[in-house]
């Protein structure tokens, strides 16, 4: 099971937000964070495998195009967590997961789905919101329900929309934790958005790395995250150095004159 993207076009009108994207074979087993500043297409990239908004191009997941499917065979394959937190409903955590589940396969054995339910809850630590309601919860604990309602369902294509940005340190560590811990063992491969390079480059297996003129780099964080990649994309200068603990960090020593 692998991934690839061929010559991918999105855009919203006449602006074309990603043009020609081209990503080498990423396989099962990986977990890859798509990195860069803000408007350089890292959601749009995601909405765009996932079917949320229309591309053109080949996404070829499994020895399938997914640009081919409808959205009820692309849903078997892939789950999407968006930005946007779960609606603060009176609906509790148990229910939510339960319902999305539910709409996805209508024939999903009950017994199967309550013992994956607890299963998810479990590997994010959440059991103790399962009976609560969503209003009554922080925005953090709404988006640790709405990667529960993505991973009830083991899709062997996981997009994630910054799943950590509404968490504190403890939360982001145990999700990406979590996220780890689910490619592995079921072997799926996930895409997580994200804006902390420092997370990104202690957990993931490969960058892909978006600036403002397009896609700077893919490969191992150790190789494409370098000086040139850090001023091209975020316009600063800086390096990546190892703690004391042996875990790569970013150091940035300033920002470098850009034009907005």
């Amino acid at each position: 099971m692998s991934l690839n993207i061929e010559n991918l076009i999105v855009g919203y009108g006449a602006r074309k937000v990603i043009a020609n994207m081209n990503l080498p074979e990423i396989p099962s087993g990986s977990l890859v964070a798509v990195i860069g500043p803000n408007a350089v297409g890292k959601s749009t990239l995601l909405k765009a495998i996932s079917g949320m908004v229309s591309c053109t191009g080949k996404v070829d997941f499994n020895q399938q195009d997914l640009t081919t499917l409808d959205h009820h065979q692309r849903v078997r394959h892939v789950g999407y967590l968006p930005q946007t937190l779960p609606q603060a409903t009176s609906l509790v955590a148990y229910e939510l997961v339960y319902s999305a589940c539910r709409a996805v396969s209508k024939h999903t054995n009950v017994e199967q789905l309550e013992l994956s339910i607890e299963r998810v809850f479990g590997l994010l630590g959440i059991e103790s919101l399962a009976l609560r309601k969503l209003a009554e919860m922080s925005g953090g604990q709404r988006q640790m329900v709405g990667l529960a309602q993505v991973l009830v369902r083991r899709p062997k294509l996981l997009l994630l929309d910054e799943p950590t940005s509404a968490l504190d340190l403890h939360w982001q560590l145990n999700v990406l934790q979590a996220i780890r811990a689910e490619v592995s063992s079921e072997q799926a491969i996930a895409l997580v958005a994200s804006h902390d390079l420092n997370l990104s480059l202690r957990f993931c297996d490969f960058l892909i790395i978006l600036g403002p003129k397009g896609l700077l780099g893919v490969g191992r964080p150790q190789d494409v995250l370098t000086p040139d990649a850090l001023r091209a994309a975020y316009g600063i200068e800086g390096r990546v150095e190892q703690c004391s603990k042996g875990y790569p960090v970013v150091l940035v020593d300033s920002a470098c004159e850009v034009t907005l």
